[in-house]
């Protein structure tokens, strides 16, 4: 009996010692969920020359639609995702193990429109006004920003289902202002003389005469299982966006040919003209964690259920081992 009670046990140590070999080998693709616009601009020298990290390709998914991105993190189908951070933070506040790691694009929410009886910010007063997604980033920061500049009589108009509708109907007149974003701006301008900006969302009124910008619009997340399994390859990711993101303000001319090399945008002309007001600036989060909590909290003033009912606790934030 001993000897058959031995050789059980050897047989099931060794299954067992296999399956663990099995599932670390499962993992030979590391998934990115990437956002069309200044997102896929900031990956644009990743994606060119993507780097086999410990044996693992990179692999990118993307999406025109914050919300298809969420999709894919809820089943937990991607290692890592650039999304609002907004979003990212109602995602933490309902247990969704993700967490921030870094902010890789600022503000590049711009007020456009296409009539010159709207020049400036005080003519905006009675005007009809198109975002994308209310109680998305689009519409809080641009109620705050109308409340801040003392302009009434606003009507936001909610009826486009996503920015590539709005930005026709503003091409085409069949709207007058829109909330837009880059590099569709730089886009739409390049095919109308008519197209101006009127005001950058900007959150001036809140950086506590304080250089630091709290702007914190996206959010680079990872999954926590990943990074705790793989802190190496996690290190080496973060390493290689980081460059990514330098290389597209340090070498704009290459970057605007990737992007049309890439169908990204479809011209280069408009892609170097487009790189500096998309903001792009990887800052890892636990080294801007006050001004993170700054922008979060004027969502969470506006209406908490844009962040999930509550300020996310600091494990939202990503420590570097």
């Amino acid at each position: 009996m001993k000897k058959v009670s031995f050789f059980t046990n050897t047989i099931i140590f060794f299954l067992l010692l296999g399956l663990n070999s099995c599932t670390k080998k499962t993992l030979d693709v590391i998934r990115i969920g990437v956002l069309q616009g200044p997102t896929v601009i900031s990956f644009a020298h990743l994606m060119d020359n993507p780097p086999l990290i410990e044996g693992k390709r990179i692999e990118f998914v993307m999406k025109s639609d914050p919300q298809q991105i969420q999709a894919m993190m809820l089943k937990n189908e991607l290692e890592f995702a650039v999304l609002p951070t907004v979003m990212a933070a109602n995602l933490y506040n309902k247990n969704i193990n993700y967490s921030m790691v870094a902010c890789p694009v600022w503000g590049t929410l711009y007020i456009v429109s296409n009539t010159i009886n709207t020049q400036n910010i005080g003519d905006l007063m009675g005007e009809k006004i198109s975002v994308f997604g209310q109680g998305a980033t689009p519409d809080v920061l641009l109620q705050r920003f109308l409340e801040q500049k003392n302009i009434d009589n606003v009507q936001i108009d909610y009826s486009f289902t996503n920015n590539n509708d709005l930005a026709m109907a503003l091409l085409n007149a069949r709207v007058k202002i829109a909330v837009i974003s880059e590099p569709i701006v730089s886009l739409l301008q390049s095919k109308s003389t008519d197209i101006h900006v009127i005001a950058k969302l900007n959150l001036q009124e809140y950086f506590d005469n304080s250089d630091k910008d709290i702007f914190t619009q996206t959010a680079f997340v990872v999954r926590n299982e990943f990074s705790r399994d793989y802190p190496t390859t996690m290190h080496e990711i973060c390493e290689a966006y980081s460059t990514s993101c330098n290389l597209v303000n340090e070498q704009p001319k290459k970057t605007a040919k990737l992007l049309v090399e890439r169908q990204i945008v479809t011209n280069e002309s408009i892609a170097l003209a487009s790189l500096p007001f998309c903001n792009i600036r990887y800052v890892s989060s636990f080294a801007i964690e006050q001004e993170i909590k700054k922008y979060l909290e004027i969502f969470y003033e506006f209406n908490p259920a844009t962040i999930g009912g509550k300020m996310p606790d600091r494990n939202f934030i990503y420590q570097p081992q």
